[in-house]
């Protein structure tokens, strides 16, 4: 077994205290504080391609982005004695409201904007995370 391997199991091995619930919450700041630069659409009058790809790029980002805070809450909320698939539909649904808010809370920052498309990247990630931690505990389960 490798590295990585190892330590993944030991993470989801380990009991979590009720007090990480902190963790989710923090990790919401820094996006927060992310969708709060202001946007900036001079590339996409000056250069239509860097537009294009920074929009790509930017787009991209809410996938590993939300499927970190997925994993979070599935993770800190092993720890509140919550079944695993309670725990999976509550980490994908705090997860998608955020991502829900975040795009709200954008809709006040200058130069950025709204998305439906946003949100659904963060949905992505959200089931991604889900997917792979209810893999996990699965393989952890049978040994």
């Amino acid at each position: 077994m490798n590295r990585l391997a190892r330590l993944s199991q030991h993470l989801h091995s380990m009991a979590v205290p009720q007090s990480y619930l902190i963790l989710p919450f923090l990790y919401m700041g820094i996006i927060f504080l992310l969708s709060s630069i202001s946007g900036d659409d001079s590339l996409k009058i000056v250069d239509p391609f860097t537009g294009a790809i920074k929009t790509i790029i930017y787009n991209g980002a809410h996938i590993p982005l939300f499927a970190l805070l997925a994993w979070l809450w599935c993770w800190t909320l092993a720890g509140w004695n919550i079944s695993l698939s309670g725990r999976l539909m509550l980490a994908f649904c705090l997860t998608t409201t955020y991502g829900i808010v975040d795009e709200w809370h954008q809709s006040f920052t200058p130069g950025r904007d709204t998305s439906f498309l946003d949100v659904m990247l963060d949905m992505l990630g959200a089931c991604i995370a889900v997917h792979f931690y209810r893999e996990q505990q699965r393989a952890t389960a049978n040994g």
